[in-house]
């Protein structure tokens, strides 16, 4: 994901492409889980996945959905070259685990499953992408 930003020469000419991925956090609200919103984050992950960026598509992912987000990812041909998948135990907090993969800079974009999302919990999130020099991609269901 390279951002497009808006900056000026010292002489206030024109916008011009960024050649460094500016650090953030998005947001994608899904109506259902992964393997059941098909084409749609296939499609994002799968452009991801084939970043040129040499370090990792990271997901992480959360135990109740694990299993199938896995056989999922196995079955719709999204490459697996750079792409590792987190899972945390039961007693490890999601949350946690994110802000540490987007600190770590071993990834260029980090996705997410996060059930809540408020101003505090992006700030940091927002943090860590940018001590990592990477980007974030928070999903969450609907309802």
């Amino acid at each position: 994901m390279q951002a497009l930003t808006s900056s000026s020469s010292q002489n206030g000419n024109a916008p011009f492409m960024d050649s460094e991925p500016v650090s953030s956090i998005d947001e994608l609200i899904l109506s259902g889980p992964p393997w059941q919103s098909g084409r749609f984050l296939k499609s994002v992950l799968n452009e991801l996945a084939n970043d040129q960026d040499q370090r990792w598509l990271t997901l992480i992912l959360s135990s109740e959905q694990a299993k199938n987000t896995i056989n999922w990812l196995k079955s719709s041909g999204i490459s697996r070259h750079r792409l590792q998948v987190l899972n945390p135990s039961a007693q490890a907090d999601p949350l946690k685990l994110t802000q540490k993969a987007l600190a770590s800079g071993t990834s260029h974009t980090v996705v997410s499953w996060i059930k809540q999302m408020d101003s505090i919990t992006l700030s940091e999130l927002e943090t860590a992408a940018r001590s990592g020099r990477c980007q974030g991609l928070a999903i969450r269901n609907r309802g």
